[in-house]
C-alpha cells in the first residue's frame, strides 16, 4: 500500500480528480473519418483514440469526489494499480483484486465478461474503496479475482455529425476496434473481466456482506 492523499482528514483516491488539474478541451472538428481537435492537439493514443485533455497536478487545489481524472485512471488500469492509494494491487494465483458493484442477479455466468472502469484494488485500501465509492455503497460490493483482464473499449462522449456541424451525445462505452471509437472524446479505459472468482467480502477485510447470495463462484 502506498500512502494515502489526505484532505481535511479524508482519503482521497489516486483515481480523484483535484481543481487545479481541470483544463479547457480545445474545440473538436472532424478530421479524416473521425474527430481531432482544433489547432494544436493533445494527440492521440496508440489506439487512434481522442482523450479529454487534464493537467498533471495531483493535490493541488480541491479534490473534486465525483470526477475521475482520466490519466490516472488510465494508468491504474495498465500497470494494475490501486484506484485509492496508487500502488500495485493485490494478485494471488486466481488474479488481480477487483472490487465490482453487485449484478449477482445478471445470472449465474456473472461476472465473467464484465466491463468495468474501475481499476483494481490493493488488500489494505479494499475496505476503504468499499466505504469511498458512491457506486459500490448504493449498489453493493462483491470482492473478486480476476485471471484475464481485456483492455478493449473507452468509455467517452461520442460525436455526431448534425446539421448545425458536430453534437456530443451521451457518454457511453465503445469497443476501441469499432470505427465509433475514432468519433469518440475518451474519459477512461474500460476493461472486460474473465476467469473471475467471487470472494467472500471478509476474505478482504471487508465487513459489510454482499446484499445477495453469491453465485458464479
Amino acid at each position: 500500500m502506498s500512502e494515502l492523499l489526505m484532505h481535511k482528514g479524508r482519503p482521497v483516491p489516486y483515481i480523484t480528480a483535484w481543481s487545479g488539474e481541470q483544463v479547457l478541451q480545445p474545440p473538436v472538428i472532424v478530421v479524416g473519418g473521425g474527430i481531432a481537435y482544433a489547432g494544436p492537439t493533445p494527440g492521440r493514443g496508440s489506439a487512434g483514440l481522442l482523450w479529454k485533455p487534464w493537467a498533471i497536478n495531483q493535490g493541488v487545489g480541491e479534490p473534486l469526489w465525483k470526477v475521475v481524472h482520466g490519466p490516472r485512471q488510465r494508468r491504474a488500469m495498465r500497470k494494475f494499480l490501486c484506484q485509492v492509494c496508487g500502488g500495485p494491487a493485490d494478485r494471488d494465483k486466481r488474479g488481480w483484486l477487483w472490487l465490482l458493484e453487485d449484478h449477482r442477479d445478471e445470472g449465474p455466468k456473472w461476472p465473467h465478461g464484465e466491463m468495468t472502469v474501475h481499476p483494481p484494488v490493493c488488500r489494505s485500501c479494499a475496505p476503504v474503496a468499499a466505504r469511498l465509492c458512491p457506486h459500490l455503497r448504493r449498489e453493493g460490493v462483491v470482492p473478486v479475482r480476476v485471471g484475464d483482464v481485456i483492455l478493449d473499449a473507452v468509455y467517452g462522449q461520442r460525436f455526431y455529425t448534425g446539421p448545425l456541424g458536430l453534437v456530443g451525445g451521451e457518454m457511453d462505452v465503445f469497443l476501441m476496434t469499432s470505427w465509433r471509437a475514432r468519433w469518440v472524446v475518451g474519459g477512461q479505459l474500460a476493461a472486460s473481466l474473465a476467469r473471475c472468482t467471487v470472494l467472500d467480502p471478509a476474505e478482504v477485510g471487508i465487513e459489510t456482506p454482499a446484499p445477495r447470495e453469491a453465485v458464479g463462484r
